[in-house]
Protein backbone atom coordinates (compact mmCIF):
# COMPACT_ATOMS: atom_id res chain seq x y z
CA UNK A 1 0.00 0.00 0.00
CA UNK A 2 1.26 3.43 -1.01
CA UNK A 3 -0.03 6.28 1.07
CA UNK A 4 0.09 10.14 0.00
CA UNK A 5 3.14 9.57 -2.40
CA UNK A 6 3.63 12.47 -5.29
CA UNK A 7 3.14 10.62 -8.42
CA UNK A 8 7.30 10.10 -9.51
CA UNK A 9 7.72 8.23 -6.36
CA UNK A 10 4.67 6.10 -6.52
CA UNK A 11 5.75 5.38 -9.50
CA UNK A 12 9.35 4.24 -8.69
CA UNK A 13 8.26 2.66 -5.65
CA UNK A 14 4.58 0.69 -7.90
CA UNK A 15 7.17 -0.38 -10.50
CA UNK A 16 10.06 -1.60 -7.84
CA UNK A 17 6.99 -3.61 -6.39
CA UNK A 18 5.64 -5.24 -8.89
CA UNK A 19 9.03 -6.35 -9.79
CA UNK A 20 8.99 -7.77 -6.33
CA UNK A 21 5.83 -9.92 -6.71
CA UNK A 22 3.28 -7.56 -4.45
CA UNK A 23 0.56 -6.15 -5.65
CA UNK A 24 -0.05 -2.13 -4.82
CA UNK A 25 -2.74 -0.14 -4.11
CA UNK A 26 -2.11 3.48 -4.02
CA UNK A 27 -3.95 5.49 -1.10
CA UNK A 28 -4.25 9.46 -1.16
CA UNK A 29 -4.09 10.46 2.28
CA UNK A 30 -3.44 8.65 6.14
CA UNK A 31 -6.38 8.46 6.79
CA UNK A 32 -8.14 6.83 3.67
CA UNK A 33 -4.76 4.08 4.61
CA UNK A 34 -6.10 3.65 8.02
CA UNK A 35 -9.49 2.56 6.87
CA UNK A 36 -8.02 0.06 4.35
CA UNK A 37 -5.59 -1.60 6.48
CA UNK A 38 -8.05 -3.45 8.08
CA UNK A 39 -9.53 -4.75 5.15
CA UNK A 40 -6.29 -5.24 3.17
CA UNK A 41 -4.26 -6.51 5.65
CA UNK A 42 -1.24 -5.53 3.57
CA UNK A 43 2.41 -6.82 3.75
CA UNK A 44 3.90 -3.25 3.49
CA UNK A 45 2.72 0.20 3.91
CA UNK A 46 4.99 3.00 2.06
CA UNK A 47 4.64 6.18 3.29
CA UNK A 48 6.64 9.96 2.61
CA UNK A 49 8.86 10.70 4.66
CA UNK A 50 7.78 13.68 5.47
CA UNK A 51 4.51 12.25 7.26
CA UNK A 52 3.16 14.32 10.28
CA UNK A 53 3.66 12.76 13.51
CA UNK A 54 -0.21 11.68 14.01
CA UNK A 55 -0.40 10.11 10.34
CA UNK A 56 2.70 8.20 11.50
CA UNK A 57 1.46 6.75 14.62
CA UNK A 58 -2.02 5.95 13.28
CA UNK A 59 -0.47 4.10 10.16
CA UNK A 60 2.10 2.47 12.61
CA UNK A 61 -0.85 1.09 15.10
CA UNK A 62 -2.95 -0.26 12.30
CA UNK A 63 0.04 -1.74 10.74
CA UNK A 64 1.01 -3.45 13.80
CA UNK A 65 -2.58 -4.93 14.28
CA UNK A 66 -2.41 -6.42 10.68
CA UNK A 67 1.87 -7.09 10.94
CA UNK A 68 2.57 -4.94 7.87
CA UNK A 69 5.94 -3.11 7.44
CA UNK A 70 6.35 0.71 7.46
CA UNK A 71 8.94 1.96 4.71
CA UNK A 72 9.42 5.55 4.81
CA UNK A 73 10.68 6.70 1.21
CA UNK A 74 11.76 10.02 0.08
CA UNK A 75 12.02 12.17 -2.67
CA UNK A 76 15.84 12.79 -2.39
CA UNK A 77 16.50 9.08 -1.80
CA UNK A 78 18.81 7.39 -4.46
CA UNK A 79 16.57 5.76 -7.02
CA UNK A 80 18.95 2.79 -7.50
CA UNK A 81 18.97 2.43 -3.48
CA UNK A 82 15.25 2.88 -3.31
CA UNK A 83 14.83 0.27 -5.76
CA UNK A 84 16.71 -2.02 -3.51
CA UNK A 85 15.42 -1.35 0.06
CA UNK A 86 11.88 -1.78 -2.01
CA UNK A 87 12.97 -5.14 -3.48
CA UNK A 88 14.33 -6.39 -0.50
CA UNK A 89 11.13 -4.90 1.85
CA UNK A 90 8.70 -6.84 -1.02
CA UNK A 91 10.76 -10.04 -0.59
CA UNK A 92 10.42 -9.91 3.26
CA UNK A 93 6.72 -9.17 3.04
CA UNK A 94 6.22 -12.32 0.60
CA UNK A 95 8.11 -14.34 2.78
CA UNK A 96 5.84 -13.08 6.46
CA UNK A 97 2.93 -13.99 4.19
CA UNK A 98 3.86 -17.44 2.92
CA UNK A 99 4.84 -18.30 6.83
CA UNK A 100 1.57 -16.53 8.20
CA UNK A 101 -0.37 -18.93 5.85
Amino acid sequence: MLVGLPETLAFICTSALIEGGLRVLRVGHAAAACERIPVIMPQLVVVPSGIGKADADLLADGCVAVGAEVLSVGPADDVAELNARLKVAAQTALGRALRSS
